[in-house]
């Protein structure tokens, strides 16, 4: 897993992180949420549907969502920089 602490230390408390558990076990995440002091951040396994809902068909796949649950950015591999940004915007919003 490539590092978060870019997003995580400039995003901390104006937006929430989830680690959705693609092949990995939500406790491996947990310990990569501890081993790195991501305390603002949840590791989750999915639920029901949840990836085929989000379209979600491969790891690395980056989503930003609005407080009202509405999809505000999407990218697959790559692109990050791109998702820095909609994380700006959402912490502006």
């Amino acid at each position: 897993m490539r590092t978060l602490a870019p997003l995580v230390s400039e995003q901390a408390g104006q937006v929430d992180f989830y680690l959705v558990s693609f092949s990995e076990s939500a406790s491996r995440l947990e310990g990569y949420i501890e081993d790195n002091g991501y305390s603002d951040m949840i590791a989750t396994q999915p639920v029901g549907s949840m990836l085929a809902d989000l379209r979600i068909t491969s790891q690395s796949s980056m989503i930003a969502m609005d407080a009202n649950g509405v999809i505000t950015f999407r990218k697959g591999y790559g692109g990050g920089g791109d998702f820095v940004g909609a994380l700006r915007e959402l912490a502006g919003s």
